[in-house]
């Protein structure tokens, strides 16, 4: 190995073997079915459904979970998935490490990344975090292929789960691998040192 960040082909369902090779920066594209869904309310209820023993109605056994809102149109063909939006990952975090614990998913995508009590839930389950690249919605959406299911209609249309096939999903950047490693947290001491750095040579400069 060089070092370097590596590109990888990953088919849905996950197979174990293939998510313990990632390593933070890590480039992947996705095939198959993601689950999607930006509702708090709709994460609330999963861990609810979790807290209760209650069945979810998708299974997420190795697949994946995205916090991202997907636009869809009732067609004379059917539904039609037209824009996927990723959204802020940390929103979730009350609620995502019951849902890793306890549903068998293995990967969660969104922006922005995790907090601490979430990447400990995904060490301990050998899951991923797979960030969404800001502003790349047009080429994420492309990938999109069908709407397979959405359930929880109850709510609105962005918050109900809903499961969409889809082709060569990407670039996404692994943020947070099996091992615990985490993108974020490298990148917050990296900018505290920077800031210390900055505060030491103003202080210098005062001298």
């Amino acid at each position: 190995m060089d070092g370097h960040s590596h590109s990888y082909d990953l088919t849905l369902p996950f197979v174990q073997d293939e998510l313990n090779q990632l390593k933070i920066g890590d480039l992947v594209y996705l095939t198959g079915e993601v689950v999607v869904t930006v509702g708090l309310p709709t994460h609330k209820r999963i861990k609810e459904y979790i807290d209760a023993g209650k069945q979810l109605p998708m299974d997420l056994t190795d697949g994946m979970l995205c916090q991202v809102g997907a636009y869809i149109e009732d067609t004379e063909s059917g539904q039609v998935c037209r824009y996927i939006n990723p959204s802020t990952s940390t929103r979730f975090d009350p609620f995502l490490p019951t849902i890793i614990d306890h549903s068998g998913v293995k990967a969660i995508g969104g922006k922005g990344g995790v907090g601490p009590g979430t990447v400990a839930a995904m060490q301990r389950n050998g899951c991923v975090y797979l960030s969404f690249v800001g502003g790349a919605s047009a080429l994420t959406s492309e990938a999109v292929e069908d709407v397979v299911e959405v359930v929880w209609k109850d709510f609105i249309l962005q918050f109900r789960l809903t499961r969409l096939r889809v082709k060569r999903l990407g670039p996404l950047t692994v943020g947070v691998d099996t091992k615990g490693n985490s993108l974020y947290v490298d990148l917050q001491k990296q900018a505290k040192a920077k800031f210390e750095d900055l505060m030491q040579e103003l202080n210098d400069g005062r001298l």
